[in-house]
């Protein structure tokens, strides 16, 4: 059993205040902020960049990860910004902020281009850049993770960059700074979040120190975010889903996700589908297949999400989990997204050849898969 959690994490009201004190403890004195236009336009960054300024930290904003990580977006930052210049990177923003900011300093170490970096264990050696997350979403868990997902245009597909050398040096969790993500984010990010938990617990890399992690992060989630959906105010419901999210992350980086994740993959390569709202459409299938090679495991899940009780009785446990994301406004499906039978094939590759395709508990053949791709049509 191997159990690792390089980042040290602050958590906190409030604490997002303190991150000039977090890089003057590092050593560092310029940093390259990278985060989201519209987040700075919103005053969501404001926090972190009043605390720079009263500590006389030198940064420069980088304000251009909008969208989800792109190996476009990737060249169009490394041509526009001297990374030579900085010792760190200041990432605020939500998972695609966090997996920019570690691209950027993997390339600034060692060069090449992030698709040299793709799979497991490519980072040559420990990062010289400090890395500090301040997340303004409660999902991906990238704040504390080993993972970087980028999307590859000219394949349909995402890639990951995995390794424990990537992981951010500082995460500074604070709800204070999800309080702006509106409705619909903050139910994909809850959904991204618990798939995290429930993929990490029936992972075939899940241990005795992973699964109390798993199994209280889907406790928090699941009873957190139908509230803080409802009521972006309610600062408890809304740590509770943070605290869950990161915690699902713990487990997940060391358990490692499944069959959720690798069809997520090419499912985003090939429609404007994002990550979590991808996740959210799957995961109460690909549960469903894996019940037959988990015992146990799956009425634990279903006990932590609180849906066990047995007083719906015209439902299945997965038909109540389905029923849970879509009343949060996840209805995706692949007929809506313009699904072509020529697309089943580039499916079923990409998920085979993901990362996280060996860690599902269940094999699952060719034909399993196209069983899977046909529910979601």
């Amino acid at each position: 059993m191997r159990f690792d959690l390089p980042t040290s994490w602050r958590h906190g009201r409030g604490f997002a205040s303190q991150t000039a004190e977090v890089l003057r403890e590092l050593g560092c004195s310029r940093t390259l902020l990278v985060t989201d236009r519209l987040l700075v336009e919103a005053g969501v960054v404001a926090p972190v960049t009043g605390s720079l300024d009263s500590q006389d930290i030198e940064y420069v904003v980088c304000d251009e990860v909008t969208t989800e990580p792109t190996v476009a977006l990737f060249e169009g930052l490394v041509r526009t910004w001297d990374l030579a210049g900085f010792d760190s990177v200041l990432a605020v923003g939500g998972g695609s902020v966090i997996d920019a900011a570690k691209g950027l300093a993997v390339v600034a170490q060692f060069g090449g281009h992030i698709r040299d970096y793709a799979g497991f264990g490519t980072v040559p050696a420990p990062l010289g850049w400090k890395v500090v997350a301040v997340p303004t979403t409660a999902g991906t868990g990238s704040e504390i993770s080993d993972g970087s997902v980028w999307i590859d245009e000219a394949r349909h597909t995402k890639f990951l960059v995995l390794s424990t050398l990537i992981c951010p040096t500082v995460a500074i969790t604070d709800p204070l700074m999800t309080r702006s993500m509106p409705p619909h984010i903050t139910a994909n990010s809850g959904i991204d979040a618990l798939t995290h938990a429930i993929e990490s617990y029936l992972s075939v890399d899940a241990s005795v120190a992973t699964e109390p992690f798993s199994l209280r992060a889907i406790e928090l989630i699941a009873g957190g975010l139908k509230r803080a959906h409802a009521d972006g105010d309610d600062l408890d419901a809304r740590e509770a889903v943070q605290l869950g999210s990161t915690m699902a992350m713990m487990a997940g980086m060391n358990a490692h996700m499944g069959l959720c994740h690798a069809l997520a993959m090419p499912l985003c390569g090939l429609y404007p589908l994002p990550h979590s709202e991808a996740c959210g459409l799957v995961l109460p299938h690909v549960l469903e297949f894996n019940a037959a090679a988990v015992g146990a495991k799956v009425t634990d899940v279903f006990r932590a999400l609180g849906m066990d009780d047995g007083d719906d009785t015209d439902a299945s446990p997965y038909e109540r989990l389905e029923r849970f994301v879509r009343e949060l406004g996840l209805n995706a499906s692949l007929g809506a997204l313009g699904y072509l039978e020529e697309h089943l094939e580039v499916i079923v590759r990409e998920t085979r050849n993901s990362v996280q395709f060996r860690f599902n508990p269940r094999e699952a053949s060719d034909e399993d898969l196209a069983r899977l791709v046909d529910r979601l049509i």
